[in-house]
């Protein structure tokens, strides 16, 4: 039998004192260890003796450096500060930005915390980041929505082999680099640059409560450690979050002691008045006994910091949980396909954790894109099966935050996932949801101490909808108001007390046959069978098909009890008649019934 094969990892010390404590270190194994295979160790691996353990291929433990550092800037010309490659597209801009070997980041680093942002001279746009040398994935990290437009966001990324990464645009933008900390590689437990990360986040700072009031261009505040965080603990990952901001600017977050603020941003915005989020890997320093990190603030805004979880220091245990194991980028989650599902108004969906992460991960590292937001909320991502929300019982910190409709906003999220479960994903507000995966923290998954979410019911909508019959040609708005200024000006009225679209009830809606278009002229040639349309403005159709017609008199409560005719969920189209159907006649009404056939999102 073949004698096993242990990896032993020394100093890479070349001096003469190094190689003797070389040989006597390799010596002092003694016998059964089997064949030796030696490395030695690089500048920035622990100095420590240890055999390897069996950890994944590809795990790596984080490095904070210095200082956040710009490593590329598309205003700038590529130059000795800023050596990016560019390549040709068809519209937008792609550059491969080199990150080892540069601004303190050691040649050996495997995967790199970026923050990329964006400056775009397009309409709808977004940026794709990969590791050089694969082909681009269909992921995303930013999205923009128009012109001059300033977007930034974290992404944990997986460098190629030659310690580049891709940064590429759809469309026309201007893109900038700055860099955080890097991951290096290990092959045995180690005490520092471990990640431990929450299952929730914990909001630390909210200017929004404090006696001062919002902070004011160019100041500073000082966010301390609370005691969950050990004092060796090397960095932090926080969600940074600016509200009702006074116009264009940007937070920027460097260690306590350190007094010159860096080149680099962490959140950008681009007008008063917005709520922006973003991630960020923050270095840790002491300051008056104290240890945290400072904010700076280009503009007036509130700041407020959910902590996320701690990269561990050189007092830790030593441990194989928390080792960072880096992946192509590829998208686990897109509810627009294959049919859309968005997720509607307090609605959760749980995610599976794909591969091996499904249970060797404490954690994976995600971007989280909200599309199409059908108004102000946020999303909250979670461990799955850990906490029970609700209508009224919703989580206090959010992943992702959109202030409108039609809305798309991406940003990182690292999140806990539950054996079996994954994660989960909550929407306070309605929204399509993207989930792109980039590697994991190792451990062990918790285990699920609630049932899987039950989903209220799809909420209704009332007016503004498009209406269309295709047998006739119709095509029209429904809209509530005064019913002769609806209908007087060629729309079509929503009968007032009837039902909306998504309830389980009868609308009824009503036009004019000759005047104003005469949108509904050819109502007597509808068919059993024939379909009509409603198209609302959260992207759902409802679909019906006729089924029958009346004609009563001009008295309302004899229309009411005729568009009530059929048991189901019904819609009634309504119009002046003569008694034979034809148009018109004051004295008459035309009613058509249609039942509900289903919805699709569109």
């Amino acid at each position: 039998m073949a004698e096993a094969l242990q990896l032993v990892l020394v100093p890479g010390d070349h001096t003469e004192r190094g190689q003797l404590r070389r040989r006597q270190f390799l010596t002092g194994l003694g016998a059964g260890v089997g064949a030796v295979l030696v490395a030695d160790m690089l500048p920035w691996q622990t100095p420590a003796f240890v055999l390897a353990d069996d950890l994944p291929a590809g795990a790596s433990t984080f490095v904070a450096l210095d200082r956040q550092s710009r490593l590329a800037d598309t205003r700038q010309p590529a130059n000795g500060r800023y050596p990016y490659v560019t390549t040709a597209t068809s519209k937008g801009r792609h550059i491969r930005v080199e990150v080892t070997g540069r601004s303190g980041v050691p040649i050996g680093a495997t995967a790199a915390v970026l923050t990329i942002t964006a400056i775009n001279y397009a309409g709808d746009n977004f940026v794709t980041v990969y590791p050089s040398g694969v082909t681009r994935p269909d992921v995303s990290i930013l999205n923009m929505a128009g012109e001059s437009q300033v977007v930034a966001n974290l992404v944990t990324v997986q460098l190629g082999s030659d310690g580049s990464v891709e940064v590429e645009s759809d469309d026309d933008c201007e893109l900038i680099v700055d860099v955080a900390g890097v991951f290096v590689p290990t092959s045995a437990p180690v005490r520092s640059g471990r990640y431990v990360g929450w299952d929730t986040p914990s909001r630390i700072v909210d200017s929004r409560q404090r006696s001062e009031g919002k902070p004011a261009a160019g100041e500073t505040i000082s966010v301390a450690m609370p005691e969950a965080v050990p004092r060796d603990a090397t960095a932090v990952m926080v969600n940074l979050t600016v509200a009702d901001t006074e116009g264009w600017g940007f937070l920027t977050c460097y260690p306590f002691g350190q007094t010159e603020v860096p080149d680099s941003s962490n959140v950008n915005v681009d007008g008063a008045d917005q709520t922006r989020a973003s991630s960020a890997v923050l270095r840790l320093g002491d300051a008056g006994g104290d240890r945290g990190f400072t904010i700076w603030t280009y503009s007036g805004a509130h700041v407020i910091v959910d902590l996320l979880g701690y990269f561990t220091g050189d007092e830790s245990e030593v441990s194989s949980d928390g080792l960072f194991v880096p992946a192509t980028p590829e998208r686990i989650v897109d509810t627009r396909k294959p049919e859309p599902q968005r997720l509607w108004q307090n609605w959760m969906l749980e995610a599976s954790a794909p591969g091996v992460s499904a249970t060797s991960a404490s954690s994976l590292v995600l971007n989280m894109t909200a599309v199409d937001a059908l108004g102000w909320g946020f999303l909250s991502v979670a461990p799955a099966r850990t906490y029970r929300w609700s209508p009224s019982v919703y989580p206090e910190t959010s992943s992702v935050n959109y202030t409108s409709r039609g809305m798309t906003v991406a940003n990182q999220v690292v999140t806990r996932i539950t054996e079996g479960s994954g994660f989960s994903v909550y929407a306070y507000e309605g929204c399509h949801v993207l989930a792109d995966y980039f590697g994991y923290f190792t451990g062990t998954p918790r285990q699920p101490i609630v049932a899987a979410p039950s989903n209220p019911t799809t909420p209704s909508i009332g007016p503004e909808w498009q209406l269309t019959i295709p047998r006739i040609g119709h095509q029209s708005t429904v809209r509530d108001g005064d019913s002769s200024e609806v209908t007087d000006a060629g729309d079509t009225w929503h009968w007032s007390g009837t039902g909306d679209m998504g309830q389980a009830a009868n609308v009824a809606v009503f036009a004019h046959r000759t005047t104003a278009g005469g949108s509904f002229r050819n109502l007597h040639l509808l068919n059993p069978g024939d379909t009509v349309e409603v198209t609302t403005t959260d992207g759902r159709v409802f679909t019906y098909a006729v089924v029958e017609r009346h004609l009563t008199s001009d008295d309302r409560d004899e229309i009411v009890e005729a568009t009530r005719s059929l048991p189901t969920t019904s819609i009634s189209l309504i119009a002046c008649s003569r008694k034979n159907f034809l148009p018109t006649s004051l004295a008459y009404r035309i009613i058509v019934n249609a039942q509900l056939v289903g919805w699709r999102e569109i």
